[in-house]
């Protein structure tokens, strides 16, 4: 799909850069280390230029009262996911800032419960620059949710990616699904050279 950015109304949301989910050391085994630096310089491009940051977190309580449907993950009953787990907590190497937003949310997408919604109200924002992980898990259903909110979603295609235990093989054609239907796949450089220039529009870059 093809929307108009308009970085006056955009906001960047990072998505479960969590220890569980980016390094080499957790359960999950997935390393993640190539999109630590570019990620941190494109929240501090977006800072500079006054597009919040706001980072969302995927957790599940030990006691399995908030799994919903997610019943068949033994990682959630050893704790991985608990908000008290240090496998929950984010990435140390990403740069979060005191003017940054950080959410936790109990499903995959980074609409659910509301919270994203209020503040991007709140901001007066009404686009999103998505990244993070999972392709297969979070980053879709974020995506197609926003498509229902009527939210455009720019998914930065490098920076958002599969993990360790998914078929990685299947990245470009989930991520070309999701740019035919439902968001508008840019790479990093593009809404880099978009956010700095005061005059150009995303189109230009496509």
């Amino acid at each position: 799909m093809k929307f108009t950015f308009d970085k006056t109304k955009a906001a960047l949301v990072v998505v479960d850069m969590q220890k569980l989910f980016t390094l080499p050391s957790s359960p999950y085994g997935n390393d993640a280390s190539e999109m630590i630096a570019p990620i941190n310089e494109l929240m501090q491009l977006s800072r500079e230029t006054d597009i919040p940051v706001i980072h969302s977190a995927y957790t599940l309580k030990k006691d399995g009262s908030q799994n919903g449907l997610r019943t068949d993950w033994p990682q959630i009953e050893e704790g991985y996911f608990d908000p008290n787990s240090d496998w929950a907590q984010w990435d140390e190497r990403l740069e979060q800032k005191d003017e940054d937003y950080i959410l936790t949310r109990t499903r995959p997408s980074v609409f659910f419960d509301g919270q994203l919604t209020q503040i991007l109200k709140k901001l007066g924002k009404e686009q999103v620059i998505l990244l993070g992980l999972s392709t297969n898990y979070s980053i879709s259903f974020s995506v197609h949710e926003g498509f229902s909110r009527d939210i455009p979603i720019f998914l930065v295609d490098d920076l958002s990616n599969m993990t360790a235990f998914e078929d990685r093989s299947q990245k470009s054609f989930l991520h070309n699904t999701l740019d035919m239907w439902a968001c508008q796949l840019i790479s990093s450089k593009d809404i880099g050279k978009t956010i700095v220039n005061e005059n150009t529009l995303l189109e230009d870059f496509s």
